[in-house]
């Protein structure tokens, strides 16, 4: 895919996902949505359906023939094309009650790495954008990851899988505190991904993530500088891995924090 190529999808996901935050908002008309469970502390709303449909119409407008993926439709890879792989809403339970910590996110793969991201917030009015080679950007500003290089001054963020035991997140934790960093909880992994693209977080570590959470951020934060574990290895797009972002000068110290 030529750069011009890439940059085209860039703008297209980018309008898809800011009009999807729009609609998810206007779903839950200003306050808490209905909330059925897919499994325990697993929220669903009737918005999260709705949006991803409405991302995936959108999409074959555009590009009719490549594939995509969907945390509430699913979907498969087909052949070595481009792959879409959506979120809805990512911060679903936060979604539900009325907050704002919730975000839609559009990520591509292409050759079995994340290549492209737009994530969209409601509130605040944010949009996230990035493509290999073609840089990282806010509301059309570029970005780039914090220049924190001390453990002891960094804000991470730690996200808890039910995939995982509750004591690998117990672990993770006190690792981040022990290693004298801030922690922090926010209840949307993709949001926490990409904030370490803009320098608001210094560091996001999880001991499993789902691809639909991490593709958009995972191609936004590489053209931000941010170092990045080796999340889009393996059968990532099926089965998800282990992730951390952070500050370039952090990585080192994230990444013995994540394998440990």
């Amino acid at each position: 895919m030529t750069e011009d190529e890439l940059r085209h999808r860039l703008q297209v996901a980018a309008a898809i996902a800011r009009d999807a935050a729009s609609l998810a908002f206007r779903m839950r008309a200003g306050g808490m949505a209905e909330t059925t469970f897919k499994g325990a502390q697993d929220f669903l709303t009737e918005a999260d359906g709705a949006t991803e449909s409405f991302i995936r119409a959108r999409l074959a407008l555009d590009f009719p023939a490549e594939a995509i993926i969907g945390e509430e439709q699913g979907g498969a890879v087909a052949g070595e094309g481009p792959v879409w792989i959506l979120d809805p809403i990512d911060g679903t339970s936060n979604f539900s009650r009325g907050g704002d910590r919730w975000c839609v996110s559009i990520g591509m793969a292409q050759g079995g790495r994340a290549v492209l991201g737009a994530i969209a917030r409601h509130a605040p009015a944010e949009l996230f954008t990035g493509a290999t080679g073609c840089g990282a950007w806010l509301n059309g500003q570029p970005i780039r990851a914090a220049a924190t290089a001390d453990m002891r001054r960094a804000i991470i963020e730690a996200g808890w899988s039910l995939r995982r035991p509750v004591a690998a997140f117990h672990r993770l934790a006190e690792q981040v505190m022990g290693a004298g960093a801030g922690l922090r909880v926010g209840g949307s992994g993709t949001l926490g991904l990409v904030e370490c693209a803009v320098g608001r977080l210094d560091g996001y570590l999880e001991s499993h993530i789902n691809a639909w959470d991490a593709c958009a951020a995972l191609a936004i934060a590489r053209e931000a500088g941010c170092w990045t574990s080796d999340f889009d290895s393996g059968d990532w797009i099926a089965a998800g891995n282990p992730i951390g972002f952070g500050a370039p000068a952090l990585g080192e110290s994230l990444a013995a924090i994540l394998a440990g």
